[in-house]
């Protein structure tokens, strides 16, 4: 609790006096001004509960002097000693809402000691009201900041379950259809193979079968694409250099990038093993790589990155970040870029290799992310959890 202190202000140093002598077994400590100058200075200097000021002084009456204590201090209780001649002035005073309480000359000294204690615990309810609304405030806001969490949280559990709900509804229809479509698909590469060999067939004949075959293998990959979300491979990890991996996929890619002399840079800080399926992780950087191959122009930039990095209180993890300057993706698209069979590629793109980029990541524990500006080239990065490796992991 609050000190309970009591300002008296007279310009008699006898009333001064008497009432320091008959408040010092009511108040923690008493504090005394011979003007309302003085009185204002001790005000600002120390916290006031309780003011007991005499109503004729020669500088600053006491209604006035109250008046500015107001103004200064608020919530502190303020009592008026009058004398007869005077009680209209303070009643005057005390309707304008200036004074608390007000007390005639010569005062008594047990009413004035339980004024003096009605005006502490005014000033402890005030403290006390104030110090809950602050704690409520700090509890709201900690409310708010709770909910705007729970938000995303809900936001982004909802997205998981939208596509998850989406790749279930994928499976069930590839569990249905690949088999039976795979097996005459099969049959007809070959044959269109077998006739594309034939010697009496035109250039233009040859050239159209050409294309049959192609969309053939298309609707092909198709069908595979569709089983990797039926069959729900279960990763198989082992401790991995996420950076060696990256190599390898780009040693793959090399040949679509040289046909466009594509320009590649690297930047691999990273230098602790990823714990991880090579198997489905080299598919989501080929995935991600071909996509950016695929956007850029003749002669664009790719670049590559790995960091190690702990987003806000979430656990350390990797971020693997492919970058390009091609032409980007408008943000009606940029949002549904993850979705199932969505693509931007129209007639050349399934719409599932995004999709099952995000299944592999998040079976993981990590998460994938786009950014693009149009004009200015995107950006698709994934991270990956790092666990603890142990000595059979290496």
């Amino acid at each position: 609790m609050s000190e309970h202190t009591v300002l008296c202000v007279d310009d008699e140093p006898e009333i001064l006096h008497a009432l320091q002598r008959e408040l010092r077994n009511v108040a923690d400590r008493v504090f005394t001004a011979t003007s309302g100058q003085e009185g204002l200075q001790l005000l600002a200097e120390h916290p006031i509960a309780v003011v007991v000021s005499d109503m004729r002084m020669p500088d600053m009456d006491g209604a006035t002097f109250l008046h500015h204590v107001l103004e200064f201090a608020p919530n502190t209780f303020r009592i008026v000693l009058t004398g007869h001649a005077d009680i209209q002035a303070a009643i005057a005073a005390i309707n304008e809402g200036e004074i608390h309480r007000y007390l005639p000359k010569p005062w008594n000294a047990v009413e004035l000691a339980h004024i003096i204690g009605q005006g502490f615990e005014r000033c402890d309810l005030i403290r006390e009201n104030m110090a809950l609304t602050d704690s409520l405030s700090e509890r709201n806001q900690q409310l708010s900041e709770l909910n705007e969490t729970l938000e995303q949280r809900v936001a982004e559990r909802t997205q998981q379950l939208l596509h998850s709900e989406r790749l279930s509804m994928v499976g069930r229809l590839a569990a249905g259809v690949v088999h039976e479509v795979m097996t005459p698909l099969t049959i007809a590469v070959g044959w269109v193979e077998t006739v594309s060999q034939a010697d009496n067939i035109t250039a233009g004949q040859r050239e159209a079968l050409a294309t049959v075959s192609e969309q053939i293998l298309r609707a092909a990959s198709i069908m595979e694409n569709m089983q990797d979300f039926s069959r729900q491979k279960h990763a198989i990890k082992n401790a991995t250099d996420i950076n060696a991996l990256i190599d390898h996929a780009l040693k793959l890619m090399v040949h679509p990038m040289r046909r466009k002399a594509i320009e590649t840079s690297r930047a691999f800080t990273v230098s602790t093993p990823v714990v991880l399926d090579e198997g489905q992780i080299s598919q989501v950087l080929l995935n991600l790589l071909g996509n950016a191959v695929d956007a850029l122009p003749p002669e664009g930039k790719l670049s590559i990155s790995t960091r190690t990095h702990a987003p806000g209180t979430e656990p350390a993890c990797v971020e693997v970040c492919i970058e390009d300057n091609g032409p980007g993706i408008g943000p009606a698209y940029l949002e549904h870029i993850f979705e199932p069979f969505f693509t931007t590629k129209g007639n050349k793109g399934t719409g599932l290799g995004l999709s099952i980029c995000k299944g592999i990541v998040e079976a993981h524990g990590g998460k994938i992310n786009a950014e693009s500006h149009l004009g200015r080239g995107s950006i698709f990065s994934f991270t990956l959890p790092l666990e603890e490796v142990s000595t059979k992991d290496r």
